[in-house]
């Protein structure tokens, strides 16, 4: 007796229908689609060739056992680090998101949305708690976590009436797997360094961004607005926006702020692929989206992820500012905002875009450049839209520029106590509300203006002309005072011939297409030369007229070319529209992905601080770092400190437990060098306030603490009011103990590296 058959089992799959659905999940259905997938496939082999021959360099060569075990003994540290970071971003952006929601920002459109203005409002409310939590030594676990627990019981109480999501998310890949293979292996590269490195991997990252931000995990405390630890960097150097954000993580993580830091490159990886592929699908359409993905890392600000200096961590912040602005110009409507204007008649009462005053306020907070060429260019589009982007613009400028006051006062080395930072934070919300009140009342009160604001609504390619001719003037000033080949064109022309050549061929091919989305970029562009030719007028007399000279410069270098990877993108996307061309299309893009991904043609890159990165040097410079550590020439290759001073470290953190050493508790560090390679870092590792005598003193651009003395000021600082004295004795002349006990101090440990003093 046969058994009887189910008859609602599912009917049995044909091997080669199995094979050939799998193909198309790999490659797509669409001959047009198909032949794109082989070009990309073949970019993944120009990359593993590439890697081959850079493996081989003299410079920058690696090996892929070398760089396995290098990620494999640092990876149970740094794995669990970037996970608790993430973990800590995540709830970071979840709580700024929450709070737009109460203030009244209508409900996200998308995921992408919701993540960069939440990160957005996230650094705007860490920077108010540092301030305020700070002031009072309170900014502390328990704090900050009762703080976001406090926003997710007001979004469990308000989710019904004022839900985080307009409309359900969907994930669902567009394209086929093959298309993936290549971003996938690309982007690789930061995190492979972020998994080799327990250490944040850039010398000039320690001073001006571990120090402050262990200082405030520590203690808790962030006295007044030009509080820094170490004594390399000064106030002029201090980012607000970062210190607290970091700060913020490193003390929920419970992690120590060299580790958190370096672990933050995770998340700052994905913020900057989802604000980069969103600016590009609102600039060019959705497709510039997954372009600009291969586009971005030939930059050197791709370069630089790993570091996660407030350079780069700014970059998502502008770029979702970019985005809105772009939205409003491409759709007349805001997706996560009111309506825009879009008909003739005056506008009535628009609420203030608080994820736009957050993100531009955002970005100067954590790097003031950056966020002040953001600011610039969203300027130049009011300028060429003011009816269209009025209500919007005017209000976020408004607004941005309160949030932006605290850094302003700290740069220029006003002492005032951390809590009037909060105040100006506070401000910054209120001033939007009252400027879109104005920007409704006086708009019909005026209708002269109205009219002239619709007269300057002049066709889009003379806007573009004019974007164009205020590009060039910029590049012919900046020349008049930077000669070549130190001038933007130059370097651009120089360093950068791809992404400007794929740029032009978008420009030419789509301007009638998104027009728009190229008058965005443009501004972008112009607002980037446009500070570069202004540094150029500057003096040199003063320390601060050098460093505009130095400064100015490296920002830009790290904004234009970002700029042009997305133009970059937009041009690839115009590209391949052209279906008319068939196959060319694909040989086209295998071209470019041959030249941009392989070592050929021409030798490596010979210098790693500017200039296009192609794939295979991305990414095998990021191997020989995993393999070797970056810190080569230190004590220690991937921590730094060397066990002796690590000893040393951990005597000065136990009289911080103790409660002996607090946040006001000033060290005079003695060494022959203050170099972080030669003596202590203790502002970096402990968080203390840290002044510096050694052979070697110094006051320059790059060293504008004010604290890096010499041994002719040594008995004024040991008379002062130091709570402990750190002496290095080698090199040193061996006396110096005894002057240090003469002058009120006792010796309460020692080593073989150093002996540290406690005032009597």
């Amino acid at each position: 007796m046969t058994e009887p058959q189910d008859t609602n089992a599912a009917p049995a799959i044909d091997p080669p229908f199995q094979g050939r659905r799998l193909l198309e999940r790999l490659i797509g259905r669409n001959p047009h689609v198909q032949s794109v997938s082989i070009a990309l496939l073949f970019g993944v082999a120009v990359l593993a060739i590439g890697l081959g021959e850079v493996s081989r360099s003299a410079d920058w060569g690696f090996t892929w056992g070398g760089a396995l075990d290098g990620v494999l003994s640092e990876i149970p540290f740094t794995l669990a680090a970037a996970v608790l970071v993430a973990l800590a971003t995540a709830a970071n952006v979840l709580a700024g998101a929450i709070v737009l929601r109460l203030l009244g920002t209508p409900a996200f459109r998308s995921l992408s949305d919701l993540l960069l203005a939440g990160f957005a409002a996230a650094v705007v409310l860490d920077a108010a708690g540092l301030f305020l939590l700070g002031s009072l030594g309170l900014f502390g676990w328990p704090e900050l976590l009762a703080l976001h627990l406090a926003a997710l019981a007001a979004y469990a109480v308000t989710r019904a009436s004022r839900p985080l999501m307009a409309v359900a998310p969907r994930v669902r890949a567009r394209r086929p797997a093959a298309w993936w293979l290549l971003v996938v292996a690309v982007w690789a590269g930061p995190l492979i360094i972020q998994l080799a490195s327990p250490a944040a991997p850039f010398i000039d990252v320690l001073p001006n961004h571990v120090a402050p931000v262990e200082h405030v995990r520590v203690f808790g405390s962030f006295a007044t607005l030009t509080t820094s630890p170490s004594p390399i960097y000064g106030p002029s150097r201090l980012m607000l926006g970062y210190v607290g954000l970091l700060g913020d993580l490193t003390t929920i993580a419970n992690l120590e702020a060299i580790l958190a830091v370096a672990a933050f490159a995770l998340p700052l990886t994905i913020l900057m692929a989802v604000s980069m592929r969103q600016l590009a699908s609102r600039l060019f359409g959705a497709s510039a989206g997954f372009w600009v993905l291969l586009t971005f890392p030939l930059t050197f600000t791709f370069m630089r992820l790993a570091d996660t200096r407030g350079t780069v961590a700014a970059f998502p912040l502008a770029a979702y500012a970019l985005a809105v602005i772009a939205r409003e110009l491409r759709a007349g409507r805001s997706a996560v905002g009111p309506p825009a204007v879009s008909s003739p008649a005056p506008a009535a009462y628009r609420q203030p875009d608080l994820p736009l005053a957050a993100a531009l306020g955002a970005a100067i907070l954590v790097h003031p450049l950056v966020g002040i060429v953001a600011a610039a260019a969203a300027v130049g589009m009011l300028l060429l839209e003011p009816r269209r982007l009025g209500p919007l613009l005017i209000p976020a400028l408004g607004a941005a520029t309160f949030v932006a006051v605290p850094q302003a006062v700290t740069m220029l080395g006003i002492d005032a106590p951390s809590w009037t930072g909060f105040l100006w934070i506070v401000a910054a919300v209120s001033i939007a509300y009252v400027l879109a009140w104005l920007v409704a009342a006086v708009r019909p009160m005026i209708p002269s203006l109205v009219r002239l604001s619709d007269r300057l609504s002049t066709p889009r390619p003379i806007k573009l002309a004019l974007l164009a001719a205020a590009i060039w003037l910029c590049l012919i000033v900046a020349r008049q005072h930077i000669a070549p080949p130190n001038d933007p064109w130059s370097e651009i022309w120089n360093f950068f011939p791809r992404l400007l050549m794929v740029t032009t061929i978008g420009l030419a091919l789509g301007v009638a297409r998104a027009g728009r989305g190229w008058t965005v970029l443009g501004c972008g562009i112009a607002a980037g030369a446009a500070a570069w030719a202004a540094s150029g007028l500057v003096g040199y007399d003063t320390l601060t007229q050098q460093a505009v000279h130095y400064e100015v410069p490296k920002t830009i270098e790290y904004w234009l070319p970002v700029m042009l990877a997305l133009g970059g993108a937009g041009g690839i996307a115009a590209v391949m529209r052209l279906r008319g061309l068939g196959a060319l299309t694909a040989i086209a893009l295998a071209a470019l992905l041959f030249d941009t991904m392989s070592t050929y043609p021409g030798p490596l890159i010979t210098n790693i601080q500017i200039g296009e990165h192609r794939g295979a040097e991305s990414l095998g410079l990021a191997l020989r770092e995993a393999e070797n550590g970056y810190w080569n020439g230190y004590p220690d290759p991937r921590l730094i400190v060397d066990p002796s001073e690590q000893e040393v470290i951990d005597d000065l953190r136990a009289e911080v437990s103790a409660g002996r050493l607090g946040p006001s508790t000033r060290v005079l560090h003695i060494a022959s060098s203050f170099q972080q390679w030669s003596s202590v870092p203790i502002g970096v590792f402990v968080g203390a306030l840290e002044t510096s005598i050694s052979l070697q003193p110094e006051l320059s651009i790059h060293t504008e603490g004010g604290r890096l003395l010499g041994f002719d000021q040594l008995p004024t600082e040991l008379a002062s009011d130091y709570g402990y004295v750190v002496l290095e004795p080698n090199g040193l002349d061996a006396s110096l103990g005894n002057a240090i006990t003469a002058a009120g101090y006792h010796q309460i440990w020692s080593n073989s590296q150093a002996t540290i003093y406690a005032r009597n």
